[in-house]
């Protein structure tokens, strides 16, 4: 099974995921409005960096949601 494969598995059965996931795509439409902008006020700057924080965090915890599934550690 591909990443892809397992990706679109887990965004069918596995809960946890699809919230990590959906919650990241809200954080990038966020992170996008934010970088249309010509100037961004220091408040807007500090959001930017925790967005991307955010954003990588939930990267990891998808991650390793797929290792445990390449592993054969979790059923999908």
């Amino acid at each position: 099974m591909t990443e892809q494969e397992i990706v679109e598995r887990l965004m069918e059965k596995h809960e946890e995921f699809r919230k990590l996931k959906e919650k990241h795509a809200q954080l990038e439409e966020r992170l996008e409005e934010l970088q249309k902008k010509l100037y961004l006020t220091v408040e807007e700057e500090l959001e930017v960096k925790s967005i991307k924080r955010q954003k990588l965090e939930l990267k990891d915890k998808m991650n390793e949601i797929i290792v445990k599934v390449k592993k054969g550690e979790l059923q999908i």
